[in-house]
């Protein structure tokens, strides 16, 4: 019998780093890209299919394992549930937990978690009118379903501010039902709080905590870029966490499977507010937590994780940090980034261990260079008892990099100190936990 097989799904090569790192274990690995724009990222590194149906025709439920890298995709990851086969990162209901806003709200209200003033719209003419009738509220865009994929949530700075936003957009979008929300502004700190579950049932153990910085400048200056750093811990119980698990109940009822992220926004006062789901894989949470905090091997638990047969967990206590490096002309992505930038002065060891790859490639030489795509380009981890001390370390580690163009932060440290600062003001502790 071959090693256990695991076959990617993937809309834009954001998993790249897992299967690179599932390769480099020993374990064949396969992915699908839907996007014609990624196309060439993994190139010399992982085998590639040109369509699902590639990767389903000689599958077998005892053989292959099947990951889904981002949500948009639970149908086929039903399709491959009900066959029969592990499936781990997405689902049916995952898709519409993070893509429809108000379903997600709906959820989170049931159970009984706190969300801030929330208005639906389908009409960009509407949402203008309601923003001029009250023009006093500050406002946070959030596209839902299809407008997701087509526009970026957005803190508005003024009633004027976001009526030229959706303007903007209705210019740039044909879409017949426009979906989004107006959501009141809360001013705090997001933290995010993801549980894992196994067929219905929670894995307590895995409950971590992550912060991030979106903006792709310091002092948090500039377009966001997703995640552009990050820490991740375990958590035993915080304030948070207690606010999350009221989630448990309805995931055990639903069944729920893989990972279950909350975010939420914690105002000065200590309320706490649901502002949204992410139920899957996070880029850079996930790459964070497997690379630093879960010991014993990528494939052995993505495989455990994927059958419902986790077990007992190799943990690691203390902070995960990480810090994104990118080249023009992320983080817009209407453009594509130039192909073959060489990536040097990565010692072996590094790109071994605490090196994630995004749109990246091997040359005919077997040297990392970049593969277009829109230039996010690694992900580089480390972990210590400090949380300052987990972002310094990738921080030293990319200054070194020869790479043209890079751009990264350099101020992580000092933005999470304060982070956790206000957290604490706020009567949120850090509770760092480990399974025993």
């Amino acid at each position: 019998m071959r090693s256990t097989r695991f076959n990617f799904v993937s809309e834009t090569a954001d998993g790249m780093g897992f299967a690179a790192r599932l390769v480099q274990e020993g374990h064949p690995v396969r992915m699908w890209i839907r996007s014609p724009d990624a196309k060439s990222v993994g190139d010399r590194i992982v085998s590639k299919v040109g369509d699902f149906e590639d990767l389903i025709v000689d599958a077998l439920p005892d053989n292959d394992v099947f990951i889904f890298d981002v949500s948009g995709n639970g149908v086929f990851a039903d399709y491959l549930h009900q066959n029969g086969f592990p499936v781990l990162g997405g689902s049916v209901l995952a898709d519409r937990l993070e893509r429809d806003r108000e379903f997600g709200a709906s959820i989170m209200q049931q159970c009984d978690i706190e969300v801030p003033d929330t208005l639906s719209f389908t009409s960009f003419e509407d949402g203008i009118r309601h923003v001029q009738d009250n023009p006093d509220i500050r406002w946070v865009y959030k596209p839902s379903k299809q407008l997701g994929d087509l526009s970026p949530s957005h803190v508005s700075y003024d009633a004027e501010d976001l009526i030229e936003m959706l303007q903007s957009i209705s210019k740039d979008v044909d879409i017949a039902d426009p979906q989004f929300e107006l959501q009141a502004f809360e001013k705090g700190i997001a933290f995010s709080t993801e549980l894992w579950f196994q067929h219905g049932e929670f894995v307590a153990p895995l409950t971590n905590h992550t912060l991030e910085r979106k903006e792709l400048m310091d002092s948090d200056i500039g377009p966001s870029g997703g995640c552009l750093g990050n820490i991740v811990w375990f958590c035993g119980g915080c304030k948070v966490c207690t606010i999350a698990k009221r989630l448990v109940p309805w995931a055990r009822r639903q069944r729920y499977h893989g990972m279950l992220d909350l975010n939420v926004i914690v105002t000065p006062s200590g309320r706490v507010y649901g502002l949204e789901f992410t139920p899957r894989f996070g880029y850079d949470a996930s790459p964070t937590l497997f690379w630093e905090l879960i010991q014993g091997g990528v494939g052995t638990f993505f495989e455990s994780a994927a059958r419902g047969s986790l077990g007992v967990l190799d943990l690691r206590e203390g902070f995960a940090g990480a810090l994104r490096v990118t080249i023009p002309p992320w983080p817009t992505e209407k453009h594509t980034a130039e192909e073959g930038v060489p990536l040097r002065g990565v010692e072996p060891k590094v790109a071994d261990k605490s090196m994630y790859l995004y749109n990246m490639k091997l040359d005919d030489k077997g040297g990392l260079c970049t593969a277009g795509a829109w230039g996010i380009v690694a992900l580089f981890t480390a972990h210590s008892s400090d949380p300052r001390r987990a972002v310094d370390k990738p921080l030293d580690v990319v200054k070194e990099l020869r790479l043209k163009n890079k751009q990264y932060r350099t101020d992580l440290a000092k933005q999470f100190t304060k982070d956790l600062d206000l957290l604490s003001e706020a009567g949120v502790e850090l509770n760092l936990a480990v399974e025993a």
